[in-house]
């Protein structure tokens, strides 16, 4: 057999062999900052995200409720995440996710992290686990129970 044979062999057998191994499907998250501090979101339950957007002022008796904003047509509340989260909310935040038809409100975006499996630490309601980048640890938030709890107090 040749050497381009051989070569020939190995790149067709290569598509005929099974994966060398299981491979799990990476956990996609966006990185941001709320009061100063790296926290991550499951970008998968998020289905868009804005910066600047204009918030307008709503009354409510909801001290996290900062307003409304309009996003294709629809009129979306705007959320604090970091007040519904217990901290400081020192300054107005510039970036907004939709999630479940609500906005929650951030103080910065910081990036995007793909990790394997999300290591669960702590028993926090609110935060379903926490990853490690760049030396720093991230709680990842659980937007789905942080919604789960606002629409609790809203009933």
């Amino acid at each position: 057999m040749s050497r381009a044979e051989e070569l020939r062999a190995a790149f067709d057998g290569g598509f005929a062999d099974a994966p060398a191994g299981e491979r799990r499907a990476a956990i996609e998250l966006l990185r941001v900052e709320l009061a100063g501090e790296p926290h991550a979101l499951a970008l998968a339950e998020l289905s868009s995200i804005h910066v600047d957007p204009r918030i307008t002022a709503v009354p409510a008796t909801a001290p996290a409720l900062i307003g409304v904003i309009a996003v294709r047509g629809a009129i979306v509340p705007v959320y604090d995440l970091r007040a519904l989260l217990g901290l400081a909310t020192t300054r107005a935040p510039r970036w907004v996710v939709i999630a479940q038809g609500l906005a929650f409100a951030f103080d910065a975006f910081t990036g995007h992290l793909a990790v394997a499996e999300v290591p669960v630490r702590g028993d926090a309601r609110l935060v379903r686990g926490v990853v490690e980048h760049e030396g720093r640890n991230h709680p990842i938030i659980d937007l789905a129970a942080v919604i789960a709890a606002r629409l609790k107090e809203q009933r």
